[in-house]
């Protein structure tokens, strides 16, 4: 199972990262049904700490995300 939700991470970086590419804005690919149908709010929490994600959208729009995330989790 580990390995699976590994996997099932790994392509929702890769979705992230290619959508990003091709100029859509990074919490509207966040809250993309194939996101959100495929990850939990903490799911869509750890891809903003991914480095690969990070680089394609920029560390401000992560930290943004990261603190709507974060307040959504009470964390």
């Amino acid at each position: 199972m580990i390995n699976s939700e590994s996997a099932g991470h790994k392509r929702l970086i890769e979705y992230v990262v290619r959508q990003i590419g091709a100029g859509r804005d990074l919490a509207a690919v966040l809250d993309d049904p194939y996101v959100t149908n495929r990850s939990t709010t903490m799911d869509r929490r750890a891809l903003l700490e991914e480095p690969e994600v990070i680089d394609a959208a920029g560390g401000a729009a992560t930290d943004a995300l990261r603190a709507q995330l974060d307040e959504l989790l009470g964390a």
